[in-house]
């Protein structure tokens, strides 16, 4: 997963790349790093999909443009547009089955 440190490098990628995994987090909790580190290790067995991070501390400008009320906040685009959300409890489980439908559904597109 990549750091980006602005709004605009957030839209530019999510405008670039067809399906983008994004961590809105807070550089004093836990478990934001523990669901990100989680989040990278999934994104390894999902080549298609572009994983980024955000810390609200950087960019507060991204948090308020995502709605990110709490962290970590994990959103999926899928072709610019946002398909999933998980905010504070995020279930590992069902962020995979979401990532696997979404790359499968972009590679048979």
């Amino acid at each position: 997963m990549h750091q980006l440190m602005n709004l605009n490098d957030v839209k530019k990628t999510i405008g670039e790349k067809p399906l983008v995994l994004m961590v809105i987090k807070t550089g004093q909790c836990g478990v934001c790093e523990s669901v990100q580190a989680k989040a990278a290790i999934m994104l390894e067995s999902h080549k298609d999909i572009t994983g980024i991070y955000v810390y609200m501390e950087d960019a507060p400008d991204a948090a308020s443009e995502y709605l990110a009320f709490a962290a970590p906040t994990v959103l999926l685009f899928y072709e610019g547009k946002e398909v999933y959300r998980a905010a504070r409890f995020v279930r590992l489980d069902e962020l995979e089955y979401v990532l696997t439908q979404y790359e499968e559904a972009w590679r048979e597109g």
